[in-house]
C-alpha cells in the first residue's frame, strides 16, 4: 500500500464522514437506524475491512451499539464478516433486494396470512349482514392486492429481467425529466374547465 499525502487523508476522511451521514439519513428515512446507515457508509468507502473497535472509535458510538448494529447489518446482508473484520456489500442491487427479501416480503407475507384469516372468518358467517358482505368483498380485493405485491417483490428480488427493466425505466425517466418540455399537442386535454 502506498503512503497517502495529508491532503488525500483529509479528503478521504471527509468523504467517509459525508457518505456515512448520507447513508445515515437514508437509513433513518426508510425506518432503519441512523447508526446502521453510518456504519454502512463508512465501510462502503473503506478499502480494507474494519474491526468492531475501529468502527466504534471512528464513528464515536458505544461498543454495545456497534455490536448490535454490526450484527443486524450482517443479518440483512449489507455487511459481510471476514473473520473479526467487516466489509460492506457494494452491489447496491444486492443490498436493496436483500432488504426487500428480509423485511418487506416478511411484512407482505404476514399481511397475506392475516387477511386470509379475516376472509375465512367473514366467509364462515351463516347469515351475513350487508356490512359483513361488504367487508368480505373489500378484504378479498385487499388480499388480491397483497398477493400481487408479493409477486412483484419476488420478481424484484430474483434480480432477473425485472432488474434490467427497472434500470431501463429509471434511465429513460431520468432522460425524459432532463429533456426540454414538449410542445402541446392538439389531442391534449384542455387545462381548466
Amino acid at each position: 500500500m502506498t503512503a497517502q499525502s495529508p491532503d488525500a487523508d483529509r479528503a478521504l476522511t471527509f468523504a467517509q464522514d459525508e457518505l456515512a451521514d448520507v447513508f445515515g439519513n437514508i437509513a433513518a428515512f426508510w425506518g432503519f437506524t441512523k447508526t446502521q446507515g453510518r456504519i454502512y457508509g463508512l465501510l462502503f468507502l473503506c478499502e480494507e475491512p474494519m474491526s468492531h473497535g475501529d468502527i466504534q472509535r471512528r464513528l464515536g458510538i458505544s461498543a454495545g451499539s456497534t455490536s448490535m448494529t454490526l450484527s443486524s447489518l450482517v443479518q440483512w446482508g449489507v455487511l459481510r464478516r471476514q473473520g473479526r473484520l467487516y466489509v460492506a456489500e457494494t452491489d447496491m442491487w444486492k443490498v436493496i433486494t436483500g432488504v426487500f427479501r428480509r423485511r418487506e416480503r416478511d411484512q407482505v407475507d404476514n399481511a397475506i396470512e392475516r387477511v386470509g384469516r379475516i376472509v375465512s372468518a367473514l366467509s364462515e358467517v351463516e347469515q351475513p349482514s350487508a356490512a359483513s358482505s361488504f367487508a368480505l368483498l373489500r378484504v378479498r380485493q385487499l388480499s388480491e392486492f397483497f398477493v400481487l405485491g408479493r409477486r412483484f417483490i419476488d420478481a424484484f428480488v430474483d434480480r432477473g429481467p425485472v432488474r434490467d427493466l427497472l434500470t431501463n425505466i429509471a434511465t429513460r425517466a431520468a432522460r425524459f425529466g432532463a429533456s426540454t418540455p414538449r410542445e402541446p399537442h392538439e389531442n391534449d386535454a384542455p387545462i381548466g374547465n
